[in-house]
């Protein structure tokens, strides 16, 4: 039988002990730079917290935010200037503008906690009639 050890900060399973500890070292550092007001620079793997999204007229896009996983990391243009934006496993279809996102994980962290971000649609008609 497969031994799994989990991430202590965000739940993730690893078949490892020494990937647990890695991803919570890694999680842990990324946190406390947004906490300095850092905007640190993030690889594909990493976790960080995404907020959530809810629409009136079209409901099948609302989203709870929470942990997701990094999964691109790219340089982009906001308001004129670059800016590294990322893309997560949990959303794909959304771009997030990093240095916004790092200035909110702490207020990120206390709403979402342990939650990992995913899709919560709302098909009832009334909300998707825009």
């Amino acid at each position: 039988m497969n031994e799994t050890h989990n991430c202590s900060e965000t739940g993730r399973c690893f078949t490892t002990a020494d990937e647990a500890r890695a991803s919570e070292a890694r999680f842990r550092e990324i946190q406390d730079a947004c906490a300095a007001g850092d905007v640190p620079e993030l690889r594909p793997g990493d976790v960080i917290y995404i907020g959530t999204e809810l629409y009136l007229g079209h409901g099948r896009d609302d989203f709870r935010g929470g942990l997701a996983e990094v999964r691109e990391v790219r340089q982009d243009i906001s308001k004129g200037q670059p800016a590294p934006f990322v893309r997560v496993l949990q959303q794909m279809d959304t771009i997030h503008n990093w240095k916004l996102l790092a200035s909110e994980q702490k207020e990120l962290r206390h709403r979402h906690g342990k939650s990992w971000a995913h899709p919560d649609p709302d098909d009832r008609p009334e909300f998707n009639d825009w």
